[in-house]
């Protein structure tokens, strides 16, 4: 189970607490350097959690999700733990 979650420097995806770089999971460089570039634009602020943060940030965290999904298809479950990616965070 792959964790999407953006913070300073590593991420977004998490593989038992470690961040994974995209490429070690077999995603292709056109989305592995949409991943990395919207990582390192994070911010606390951005995310909604005290606030609206950043909306076409977080809209395009939830494009990039759908897209890390079907790439990693079906071999692969990635799941998120926070509200603000339009789904069910698991707990």
């Amino acid at each position: 189970m792959i964790e999407f979650w953006p913070d300073h420097g590593p991420g977004p995806l998490w593989l038992g607490g470690r961040a994974v770089p995209p490429e070690d999971l077999d995603i292709q460089e056109p989305l592995a350097n949409r991943l990395r570039a919207w990582n390192a634009s994070y911010e606390e602020w951005k995310i909604p959690v005290e606030g609206p943060g950043d909306a076409p940030w977080v809209e395009e965290g939830i494009r990039l999700l759908r897209a890390t999904r079907e790439a990693l298809a079906p071999g692969a479950e990635v799941v998120v733990t926070e509200p603000w990616w339009d789904e069910e965070p698991i707990t």
